[in-house]
């Protein structure tokens, strides 16, 4: 089975989608840190945002081993194990200067189709996984959440990498990934077809998991049985 979901920066869809994927034992994969990956690796080697011929050049000669190791997802490039640095505010504000390259963007799905080969069932999050990726998955979910709300959740976690941030700037740097996403001309954010709809602003992370469930079982996806064999 194949659950996507897609939706808008700092909405609390890798949250979401990570407590998901452990509840109902299945792997999770997020597209966004693959992209931070490339973006990290690119600024660590100066690399400018409109030099094509080294961005081809840093995915054709970058290896990249994503994995969920069960407790959390690790993310190594060229050997090096590099996930705790993979959300600060340079490569958060980079990010989408790289990702919305058509060359970059043929290189991670290459990675994510790979994936869910591998593995019987997946939740996979990113920004077009339900509309490009995997438009035949089993469940689509598009979370989204108000700006000033994930504006706080992002500026918090920036300060616990030690970046000090403004709530007013944050907010900017939001206002334009979410031009960027929407707008960019290959594969933009967009809610696709059959999406289930959920929005963090109000709701917790256990009151948004237990509207997936119910949506689940409407579907037909899974049965009380399984939901009370995982104890949930």
């Amino acid at each position: 089975m194949i659950i996507a979901i897609d939706g808008t920066s700092g909405s609390g869809k890798s949250t979401l989608a990570k407590k998901l994927a452990k509840s109902l034992n299945f792997g999770f994969f997020s597209a966004g840190e693959l992209y931070r990956a490339i973006t990290y690796k690119a600024l660590n080697l100066e690399i400018n945002e409109n030099d094509d011929d080294q961005l081809k050049n840093l995915i054709q000669t970058t290896i990249v081993n994503y994995y969920y190791d069960g407790q959390k997802n690790v993310m190594m490039i060229d050997h090096i194990d590099i996930t705790d640095k993979l959300h600060t505010e340079e490569v958060s504000n980079f990010v989408s200067k790289i990702s919305h390259k058509p060359f970059i963007r043929e290189f991670v799905r290459k990675l994510q189709r790979a994936t869910a080969e591998e593995n019987e069932n997946i939740v996979m999050e990113g920004r077009d996984i339900g509309s490009v990726i995997f438009p035949n998955a089993d469940l689509k979910i598009y979370v989204d959440c108000r700006i000033e709300t994930r504006a706080k959740r992002r500026m918090s976690d920036y300060q616990k990498l030690g970046d000090n941030v403004s709530l007013e700037s944050v907010i900017d740097a939001l206002k334009e990934r979410d031009y960027n996403d929407t707008h960019r001309e290959l594969s933009p954010l967009v809610m696709s077809e059959n999406s289930f709809l959920i929005d963090t602003t109000f709701n917790n992370i256990q009151a948004c998991l237990k509207l997936i469930y119910e949506e689940m079982l409407r579907r037909n996806l899974i049965s009380y049985e399984y939901l009370n064999e995982r104890n949930i």
